[in-house]
This record gives C-alpha cells, sequence and structure tokens, in this order.
C-alpha cells in the first residue's frame, strides 16, 4: 500500500481538486482507493457527499488519528490512501508528510504562490519524503508549448531542490462542472484536455511510488 499526501501552505493552491483526480484516476487504474480528509473546511467530504458511485471510499479524520486509519487501511486490503490536508505547515502537517511514501505540493505559476511554496518544500524535505511540485490552475497551452507563466515559473522554482511535475495542470471549466456534480473529469468528460492532463500526471505520480 502507498501514501499520498496533498500539501500546501497556501491556500487556494488546488489540494482538494488534485486529491479528488488523482484518487479517482487511481481507482480507475485499478486500485483500491481510500481519500482521508484532514482539512477542518471538509471541501473532499463536501464533493464525496455529492457523488453518486460509492467508491473511493472517504474517511474524515485528523494528524492525530491518521496513523491509526493507515494502519486499518492497510489491513483491509487498499492499495492507496490520499490525503487532503488542511492549509498550512505544522506540527500536525509535518505528521503526514512523515507517514506519506510521497508528498505532491500543488502551487498555481504566480509570484505569490511561489514565494509561498518555499515553507512547504523546506518542512517536507526536512521529513525526508519524497515530494513533487505541480503546478497547477495555469493558463491553457497553444498547441504543444506551455503558456510564457508556466515557463517562467518552472524556472522560478528551480531553486528549490524540489522536481517539479512536467504534467501542469490547466485552469480548464471541466474540472468545475465536474466537481459540482461529484465527479471527476475522468468521469464528466473523459475524451477533454483536462481529463488528459490528470492522467499525464497521474502516470509520472504512479512512477514514483
Amino acid at each position: 500500500m502507498h501514501v499520498l499526501a496533498l500539501l500546501a501552505r497556501k491556500g487556494g493552491a488546488g489540494k482538494t481538486t488534485l486529491a479528488v483526480h488523482l484518487g479517482v484516476q487511481a481507482q480507475a487504474s485499478g486500485r483500491r482507493v481510500l481519500f482521508c480528509d484532514l482539512d477542518p473546511q471538509r471541501s473532499l467530504g463536501g464533493w464525496w457527499r455529492l457523488r453518486q458511485a460509492a467508491s473511493p471510499a472517504l474517511v474524515e479524520t485528523d494528524a492525530a488519528r491518521l496513523q491509526g486509519v493507515i494502519e486499518a487501511a492497510r489491513a483491509d486490503g487498499v492499495d492507496l490512501v490520499v490525503i487532503d490536508s488542511p492549509p498550512s505547515v505544522t506540527f500536525d502537517t509535518l505528521r503526514v508528510a512523515g507517514l506519506a511514501d510521497l508528498v505532491v505540493i500543488p502551487l498555481r505559476p504566480s509570484i505569490l504562490d511561489i514565494q509561498a511554496v518555499g515553507g512547504t518544500v523546506e518542512a517536507v524535505r526536512g521529513t525526508g519524503t519524497l515530494a513533487r511540485m505541480v503546478l497547477n490552475a495555469c493558463p491553457a497551452p497553444r498547441g504543444m508549448a506551455e503558456a510564457a507563466v508556466t515557463l517562467d515559473a518552472r524556472k522560478a522554482l528551480a531553486g528549490y531542490g524540489v522536481p517539479v511535475a512536467e504534467a501542469a495542470i490547466a485552469d480548464r471549466r471541466d474540472f468545475a462542472r465536474a466537481l459540482n456534480g461529484g465527479e471527476a473529469v475522468s468521469e464528466f468528460a473523459p475524451a477533454s484536455k483536462a481529463a488528459a492532463e490528470i492522467h499525464q500526471l497521474w502516470q509520472e505520480i504512479e512512477g514514483k511510488l
């Protein structure tokens, strides 16, 4: 079993959106998935309660009880635990990072997000857990070329010492429309560019687990 944690110091980076889509994509690839919602706002839980499908399963918990949840999931035959965490870097989030096999750090390609990500990167590096930054809500690329702001963000992030995922997720309407109905884009619009981006990101993440 593997544990994937979504962490970000700054709110609005897209942790819940990526948690949903990576979890559903992992399930589509044949893994048995459990979502863990640690964010007091319970955004992941709110999406899950809109959902018609019974899977992936969901547990709403906190960092203090997370290890027990993970152990129970392992005993129950779960293949992947996907954790959505609060937008902060605290002792609790460090505990989450320490329990994960891989930490995904989402951020938007803006100077505010780039400046804020340093605290998250430093904290995760201190736990020794493998990590990847993921550029999220980017301008849609034109043809095969990424938007200039996305390329600039990649250059700015190069000095942090944590790799940036090759797959960047564009700001596409299909994401919001899918979430509004308790779905992921791979279910709502499987032939869309949004679904293709998530598939590419999952393949990259899966290869690191």
